[in-house]
């Protein structure tokens, strides 16, 4: 509006010399001004905007993934074994009690918390596909009419469901020693031995899942369909 009524000044009232330049120096600066607001405006909103989506677009992906677990958690309910419902419920709770410790001991070391909250993470996971792989043997050993045939597949489901169970309880145990840790000097070598237990729980769950991958695969399944058929005979 400066700018404006500035040039506007200009011939209305026939300006001249220092007064004219005057004039145009306001008129100039008056419609830089609005112009270099206008694109602000435009680009700070433009920033709203994506940071809307991008937030948008997250809390999709975690309904998402909500979504996709309470499926797999009902499923879970085939095999009729307590374990994997209760296991299955236990990590997920687990899961959001791993999350909220940075409020929980803010005191604490953080980049090792950061450190137990990406290991509970993976543990996690790794967790929630020895249950998916369980459940695979489940199906498998029901398909299968014979005993003997059954045995076999239902002994490293045993190997699974046992290795997620011991899991959840050291989970817990490692969540309450680390809201149990009060002084902070003696934080940091606490954090220290907790993660690295987790570390191993880790690998002992890599290991025991790798011994099963054998079962699962075409071959062996064929075989142990060729045995369920020959005892069937």
């Amino acid at each position: 509006m400066v700018g404006t009524a500035a040039f506007a000044s200009l011939f209305a009232l026939g300006l001249k010399g220092s007064a004219f330049f005057g004039a145009m120096l306001v008129g100039l600066g008056g419609v830089l001004g609005s112009g270099g607001m206008f694109l602000t405006k435009m680009i700070l909103g433009r920033d709203e905007r994506v940071k809307k989506i991008v937030e948008e677009s997250r809390d999709k992906a975690k309904q998402a993934k909500r979504k996709r677990l309470d499926h797999f958690h009902h499923r879970l309910t085939m095999d009729g074994d307590s374990r994997t419902e209760d296991s299955m419920h236990d990590l997920r709770s687990l899961r959001q009690a791993f999350s909220q410790l940075d409020k929980i001991a803010p005191d604490l070391n953080r980049a090792m918390i950061d450190e137990i909250q990406k290991r509970a993470e993976e543990l996690f996971q790794q967790c929630v596909r020895s249950l998916e792989k369980s459940l695979q043997l489940w199906n498998t050993a029901d398909s299968l009419a014979s005993e003997l045939a059954q045995k076999p597949i239902m002994e490293q489901r045993e190997k699974l469901v046992g290795e997620v169970v011991g899991t959840v309880e050291h989970m817990s145990r490692t969540l309450a020693a680390v809201q149990g840790i009060t002084k902070k000097s003696d934080g940091d070598a606490r954090l220290q031995t907790l993660r690295g237990e987790l570390d191993q729980s880790l690998e002992v769950a890599k290991k025991v899942e790798q011994r099963v991958d054998s079962l699962l695969n075409t071959n062996s399944l064929n075989k142990l369909n060729k045995l369920n058929n020959t005892s069937s005979e």
